[in-house]
């Protein structure tokens, strides 16, 4: 087994950990042979609905990176536009902050031959919309349902605050960095420095005119698409559908306990609330804040043992399937050409 294998196998193992430590301490008060009798009498539409809404949320993701991507590869095809954005899920849900999903799809796209440059705008301009889509939604219904959040505790609030600004701030600098050649290079040339000093002197000036390069091509690039303003609506709308099959997957889930007296539209704030909490957790998946954002809001509207058996089936359909099927997707890409691992 390699070292980056071993250092994901090891981050799973982390999240189930800390998922499973966090719900036997929340609930240890619970009677497990009441939550085994919910689990039984599950209802199995309602999970298929809410795995339904996971899978579009990836189609949707999928299409407009294929959307973008054929703007540098036009054989890019929806099939293999969906094996790279799974494969992004899969280092997203083992990396703290979702941090390493864009790295492993720039690198599939440019093994197809695209310039990295081209590739990275790409990425770039996509993560951006997705991010401004996020704040946007976040904002919706904070407006909307601001008087849920009157029932939690300060530090949950703070919490979703940070996790606000962090979305805010990350939107901002992605936007500078498009724009601005000039900082990009900058941010370029601080990270070079202590690469070139295991490299030899006479190659050293070659890299450096090598990364002005791909940045200027990265630049033009970004400019270009940023000046698409058809496609970039377009991207907007399949990004805003996509976060709200997202949010609407608690809904199905409690409608599968038999819960119907909490609304859709309660659902998805929560969720909302959930997603931005967890954001700011420095562990893969946001594991511990998400199970604790998750617990803090629907135990308003749940009894202790339908909320660990939504808590439960939430988990395993928003990450630990993103985990799985990420994982699966990578196959194809490992047995290609040099065989080469793309962690």
């Amino acid at each position: 087994m390699g070292k980056n294998t071993s250092r994901h196998v090891l981050s799973i193992l982390l999240v189930v950990a800390i998922s499973v430590g966090f719900i036997f301490f929340q609930f240890r008060n619970v009677k497990w042979n009441v939550v085994f009798d919910v689990l039984k009498n599950v209802n199995l539409i309602y999970i298929g609905l809410a795995c339904l809404a996971m899978f579009l949320y990836w189609w949707l993701e999928a299409l407009v990176l294929q959307r973008f991507g054929k703007q540098a590869d036009p054989t890019l095809r929806m099939g293999t536009s969906f094996r790279i954005t799974m494969v992004g899920q899969f280092f997203n849900s083992v990396t703290p902050f979702a941090s390493g999903g864009q790295p492993a799809q720039l690198y599939l796209l440019t093994r197809r031959g695209i310039d990295i440059g081209l590739a990275s705008s790409v990425l770039l301009i996509k993560f951006i919309i997705y991010q401004a889509m996020i704040v946007a939604t976040f904002i919706f219904f904070l407006i909307v349902g601001f008087p849920l959040l009157g029932h939690t505790t300060f530090e949950i609030k703070y919490l979703i605050l940070i996790g606000f600004v962090i979305n805010l701030g990350v939107i901002v600098g992605l936007v500078t960095v498009a724009k601005s050649e000039r900082v990009a290079a900058a941010i370029v040339h601080v990270l070079l420095k202590p690469v070139l000093l295991f490299i030899k002197k006479e190659r050293r000036e070659g890299i450096r005119e090598n990364a002005d390069s791909k940045i200027a091509s990265f630049h033009e690039e970004s400019v270009r698409f940023s000046g698409n303003t058809r496609l970039i609506w377009e991207c907007i709308f399949y990004t805003t559908v996509q976060l709200l099959f997202y949010l609407s997957i608690p809904y199905f889930v409690l409608l599968s306990l038999g819960v119907t007296d909490v609304s859709l539209m309660t659902t998805m704030t929560y969720h909302a609330f959930v997603m931005k909490l967890s954001s700011s957790i420095p562990t893969p998946g946001g594991t511990g804040g998400a199970e604790y954002s998750f617990t803090s809001f629907f135990e308003m509207v749940l009894s202790p043992e339908k909320l660990v058996m939504a808590l439960i089936l939430w988990r395993l359909i928003t990450y630990y399937s993103c985990t799985i099927f990420g994982a699966i997707a990578m196959i194809p890409f490992k047995r290609k050409k040099n065989k080469k691992s793309i962690a």
